[in-house]
């Protein structure tokens, strides 16, 4: 009776390769309610909390790894994107020699139901400890065109600056909340 349970497992595994990751995916139906007990029942170290991504309205849960103290997992709580789904591991935030900058895995591909390939960049956490700012990496190649037209147009040279490109990407703290988002007038 025991073997016929060893083979039905090694069979769910060998038909379900996803089913024995070895990353913990999900946090056990994570809601807004939730993700804010466990801030208030845990003693927050560093950049735990509620986050949200403000260009897509992704609400997560940092969360210290129970097993390193440099390490943080981050977790969905809502998202308008039907693909995320809340509990699911999105990524993880690595703590570095300095306590203001972090390296951020973000996971950008789904196999089999499960976020792999992760994409890592610089986080900065802001002095006020409410807002994350993100450092991609950029790459930028550019080809002068202009040598190769007589000597008169190689004096001519356009610049076009984008404003919104010198917008920052990163997270804002929700909760706990340590500084007010707006004055507080009485």
């Amino acid at each position: 009776m025991l073997s016929l349970r060893i083979l039905i497992a090694i069979a769910a595994i060998s038909v379900f390769p996803g089913f024995c990751n070895a990353k913990t995916t999900e946090v056990a139906a994570l809601d807004y309610g939730l993700a804010q007990k466990y801030c208030d029942t845990s003693e927050l170290t560093g950049p735990e909390g509620i986050w949200q991504f403000p260009d897509d309205e992704t609400t997560v849960l940092l969360r210290r790894h129970p097993h390193s103290a440099s390490k943080f997992e981050i977790f969905v709580i809502e998202s308008p994107d039907c693909r995320l789904n809340p509990g699911e591991k999105l990524g993880e935030l690595h703590s570095s020699a300095d306590s203001s900058k972090f390296k951020l895995n973000l996971y950008t591909s789904r196999k089999t139901g499960i976020l792999t390939d992760s994409r890592s960049c610089s986080a900065e956490l802001k002095e006020n400890g409410d807002a994350f700012i993100m450092h991609p990496l950029k790459l930028k190649i550019s080809l002068r065109t202009m040598w190769f037209l007589p000597r008169f147009w190689r004096s001519l040279r356009i610049n076009i600056e984008n404003p919104s490109a010198s917008v920052p990407y990163g997270l804002i703290r929700l909760y706990p909340r340590y500084a007010p988002l707006a004055p507080f007038y009485l």
